[in-house]
Order: C-alpha cells, then sequence, then structure tokens
C-alpha cells in the first residue's frame, strides 16, 4: 500500500482508513469502514473521504483480481459486477444488457453479483439473471474478491465522452469486456425490467387516490406519462415547451406527470419551482404525481401508460425495458447511441439535429459555448429548444394509430 498518494489514471482503488468511519452515501445509505480490512471504492470518491484514509492503491494489477473477459467460461461462474454508483438508473439498465448476454452465454448458470445503491437498484428487483434477483448494497471488501471466479469493474463507458463519433452504449460495455460488439445481437444491446404482482398493487393504490380526488379511473382509461426533467441541464427542454405539450396531450388522453424533487431539477426558461406551479393549475386531465410515485410504482405506472414522454433520461429506459411506447426528446446526443438497437423505439425519437451545425455536440457537464449558436447566452440545447408541439403530436399519432409496440415484450421486459 501506498500512504496518501492518490492513483492518478485508476478508476478504482483499494483503501485502508485511519479508524473506523462511517458515512452516507445517499440519503437512506451509509457505509462501515474498518480500520482492519481493504475496500474498493471508485476514485473519484476520494475527495469525500480523503482525510480518513490512511492507504490508498491501484486496483489494476491487484492480486485478487481476475477480470471478466470474453472468451474465459462463464458455465457455473460466481461474478462480482460493479458500475460506479453515483451513475444514474439509466445507466443500471444498460447494464442489463450485457449481464443477460453473460448469462444467456453461461446457460443460465453464471451467478452475477451487482452491487449498487439500494434506492437506484431496485430497478432491477426481480432479475433473473442476478443472483436472487436483486442487487447487492454496501461497500465491497477487497478479501472477498477470493469468492468470485471473475470480476467486472465497469469503468467510465461513453457518459464523457465528446468525441463525434461515439459508440453505442451498449457497444462501449462490451468493448470493455472484451468482445467485438458487431458480433453481439441486437436482443443484448436494450435494457430489461421486471415489474411484480408487487407492484401493480401498489399502483393500485395510486389509482385509487386519482379516482377518490379527481374522478378519473386511470386503470380504466388510458393515460400519457410525462416525465420532464433531466439531471443535467444540458438534456432538458424549456419548461413553457413542455407546458404547451402538457396542455395538447391532455386533449386526448389524461397526463400524468412525474419526477422527483429531491434530484436535482436544472431551471430552464422558468424555474423548476414556477413550472411546477404553473402545470398544476392546467387542471382537467392533468394529474401532478411528483414526488408520490417510489421507483417500484413508476415502473408499474409505466409498464400500463400508453406512451412516456421524456427526454434522455430514466424514464425512457425504463419504458424501453418493460415494452412501453415512449417519446423521446434529444439534444446534445444522438439518440442512436442510447437507442440505437431498438428500431421501434428510434422511430418515436424527436431530434432536430438540424437546428445546431454542431449537432452532435455530446457535451456532457457544461454548454460548449464555443460551438453553440448564442455562445455564452445559451441557456438550452438548441436542438431541444425547437422542439414543438407538432414534433411530439406527430410521434404520437404513430403510437395511437400503428400499435407498433404489439409484441415488444417478447423481446423486451416483462411485465407480470
Amino acid at each position: 500500500m501506498q500512504k496518501n498518494k492518490l492513483p492518478s489514471n485508476s478508476q478504482y482503488v483499494i483503501i485502508t482508513v485511519k479508524q473506523p468511519l462511517m458515512f452516507h452515501q445517499t440519503e437512506d445509505e451509509a457505509w462501515v469502514f474498518n480500520p482492519q480490512r481493504r475496500y474498493i471504492i471508485n476514485a473519484a470518491r476520494i475527495p469525500q473521504i480523503h482525510e480518513y484514509i490512511e492507504s490508498v492503491s491501484e486496483m489494476d494489477g491487484a492480486s485478487l483480481l481476475n477480470k471478466l473477459q470474453a472468451g474465459k467460461t462463464v458455465h457455473g461462474a460466481s461474478i462480482l459486477v460493479e458500475r460506479f454508483r453515483e451513475r444514474g438508473i439509466g445507466d443500471l439498465l444498460f447494464l442489463s444488457g450485457p449481464l443477460r448476454y453473460i448469462h444467456h452465454m453461461s446457460g443460465g448458470t453464471a451467478k452475477i453479483d451487482l452491487y449498487a445503491y439500494s434506492d437506484r437498484g431496485m430497478v432491477l428487483q426481480g432479475a433473473p439473471y442476478l443472483r436472487n434477483g436483486t442487487v447487492l448494497c454496501g461497500a465491497i471488501e477487497y478479501d472477498s474478491l477470493r469468492v468470485y471466479n471473475y470480476h467486472w469493474f465497469v469503468g467510465s463507458v461513453t457518459e464523457c465522452d465528446e468525441e463525434s463519433d461515439q459508440l453505442n452504449v451498449y457497444d462501449a460495455l462490451y468493448r470493455q469486456l472484451g468482445f467485438n460488439h458487431e458480433d453481439i445481437e441486437p436482443q443484448w444491446k436494450r435494457p430489461h425490467a421486471v415489474v411484480t404482482t408487487d407492484d401493480y398493487q401498489n399502483l393500485d393504490q395510486f389509482y385509487r387516490s386519482v379516482m377518490e380526488h379527481r374522478k378519473i379511473d386511470l386503470r380504466r382509461i388510458g393515460y400519457y406519462v410525462v416525465a420532464p426533467f433531466a439531471n443535467a441541464t444540458l438534456r432538458c427542454m424549456n419548461y413553457s415547451q413542455w407546458l404547451l405539450v402538457i396542455a395538447e396531450l391532455a386533449k386526448r388522453r389524461p397526463v400524468v406527470v412525474v419526477g422527483n424533487t429531491k434530484l436535482r431539477l436544472p431551471d430552464t426558461d422558468m424555474t423548476a419551482g414556477a413550472f411546477l406551479e404553473q402545470c398544476a393549475r392546467l387542471g382537467g386531465g392533468v394529474i401532478m404525481a411528483i414526488d408520490t410515485t417510489p421507483l417500484r410504482v413508476l415502473m408499474a405506472l409505466i409498464a400500463r401508460a400508453t406512451c412516456v414522454l421524456c427526454l434522455d433520461s430514466s424514464p425512457l429506459y425504463i419504458a424501453q425495458a418493460l415494452g412501453t411506447p415512449a417519446i423521446s426528446i434529444w439534444g446534445t446526443h444522438d439518440p442512436g447511441v442510447r437507442i440505437g438497437y431498438d428500431p421501434n423505439y428510434m422511430r418515436l425519437a424527436v431530434w432536430n439535429e438540424q437546428d445546431c451545425h454542431e449537432a452532435p455536440c455530446y457535451a456532457y457537464s457544461e454548454f460548449p459555448h464555443h460551438k453553440c449558436p448564442r455562445g455564452t447566452g445559451q441557456q438550452c440545447c438548441e436542438v431541444l429548444s425547437t422542439v414543438s408541439v407538432k414534433d411530439i403530436m406527430s410521434k404520437l399519432e404513430i403510437v395511437e394509430a400503428t400499435g407498433v409496440f404489439a409484441n415488444a415484450n417478447e423481446s423486451s421486459g416483462t411485465k407480470a
């Protein structure tokens, strides 16, 4: 171990601490470190606990590490998988494609443990390719690597990649494992999730509340789910546009607006708070479900929806995993890098790339002002700012008229 020396290149490191340490990772999850043990963490977490670290060493080349790679025998293998846990629900769902493939290649015998934060990991509850059908939580002890045949500590995939020839996220994941991504069939390049009977029973409580307070029976009427938020400002559409879209949708079917105010809600042409106030005043068939749909209830709500309307955010990938039609709205990214292997969802994507000569710029953390049409005055991605109600409704006509998702469950997620 090297004391007080932070590795410059590793994404994962092995640490020991000076004294017993407990620190919160999420609102409802805390980790306890014992100074007599060695732990594996993502190097990005080091600044948070740097003063408590006794020693830190490189993960690459560690004696107990046996990287999962193409060509290795996975039949009956025990496999540990870790993805930087600060990443969102969508990133966990991206992983479901390769993990399902590995499980399939093992003839269903591989025993896969995926570590995740408990609040986000619930999206994969019931996954048949995970040992015991659930994720594991808590810190990973280095010595626990001994009980696994292989380990996959997923490094950065494409989240910080701003290259114009960026790989599809699934291709990038397979490349990390040493596979030729062109050899992998599209069925293993889409997310997968399961909604259970318990989830639907909990959803029924939401339905009853809507019926009691709004006299709208969502169990009998098709409805739309609208998810207007994304954690990154770069992926957000102006809230004034969302208000117009929601009002138009409500002329056809009830609209359930979902989101979580505990997460960062970026401001666009108005504050997120002002948007919520104006949205609540729309009345009619608009049902505000902000903060009232826990993740598993949200999944069941999406599973039974006529259509989901969203940005490049977790509701899109939940819908895709469950085979629910989703109209997705894109800005800095080409939708092909996320949903490119699923023609039904590509058909419903709204991407006005012609409105910015730099599109796709794949900007990740902030606006590339030297590329943006409005320079330092860019507050909303130009491609997103030009999306119209007409753009959305033309996609909705496809959903309502063609039934293109009739057999989606056969190739995507499972609705119990």
